[in-house]
């Protein structure tokens, strides 16, 4: 199915045992926000719990780009992430850099390898005040803030769009492949799979957008700079 109404459009391809989304360049900025309204009545009920890979044409596309695309239209539609196909080399080092899901097709002369079942991702819509606990198997992505006293726990990775005050366990069931981000990081403690990192107000990824995941056997933080 493909959705054309406007000159820069989103269009939906079937793919093998997947579907691809194609962002093209023009949508970089509000553009999704403007056209996901009319693009989800048409293709709203072929998203739903289908495994997707999301192609971003063109460069330049940063972190709320990309996130604009999973709010105003992944997250809506209930459709699951595979992975990310961007076109520019400047979006695909960021996002590999920050642990993004890449696709890499596989050569024609191997067999695919096999596909591990993966749960849904989970969307709590609101912060999480303290005492709040979470617990998932797949992904969790929390839309508002995880305040002290809360605790968010994932088998995958840990998304936090506001502040990550409270305790985010990511990776319990798929460590290496797991990662924490954070809008605004001022966690006393963090946890993927079986490691544990502990920071101060003292560190230089306080009150800072950050990413985390486990690199020769630690936990690794890195600044993501818009």
């Amino acid at each position: 199915m493909t959705a054309r109404n406007v000159k820069d459009i989103l269009e939906l391809k079937g793919e093998g045992e997947h579907l691809r989304l194609i962002v093209p360049r023009g949508l970089k900025g509000r553009g999704a926000r403007a056209q996901a309204g009319a693009f989800l009545e048409k293709a709203a009920a072929i998203l739903k719990d289908a495994p997707v890979v999301v192609e971003i044409k063109g460069e330049g596309w940063g972190r709320d780009d990309i996130f604009s695309i999973v709010e105003t239209v992944l997250l809506p539609a209930g459709a699951s992430v595979l992975s990310w196909s961007p076109e520019g080399e400047d979006v695909r080092s960021w996002m590999k850099r920050e642990g993004f899901a890449l696709f890499s097709p596989a050569p024609e002369t191997e067999a695919p390898a096999p596909v591990r079942p993966v749960a849904e991702s989970l969307v709590v819509d609101e912060s999480l005040r303290s005492g709040r606990k979470v617990e998932h198997d797949g992904d969790v992505m929390v839309l508002g803030n995880v305040n002290e006293g809360a605790e968010v726990f994932a088998g995958r990775s840990v998304l936090v769009l506001g502040r990550l005050r409270g305790l985010a366990h990511a990776g319990l069931t798929a460590p290496e492949e797991a990662f924490i981000v954070s809008g605004h990081f001022e966690a006393n403690q963090v946890r993927i799979g079986d490691r544990i990192s502990y920071m101060t107000e003292d560190c230089p990824w306080w009150n800072k957008t950050v990413s985390m995941r486990i690199l020769d056997g630690s936990i690794v933080v890195r600044e993501i700079v818009p």
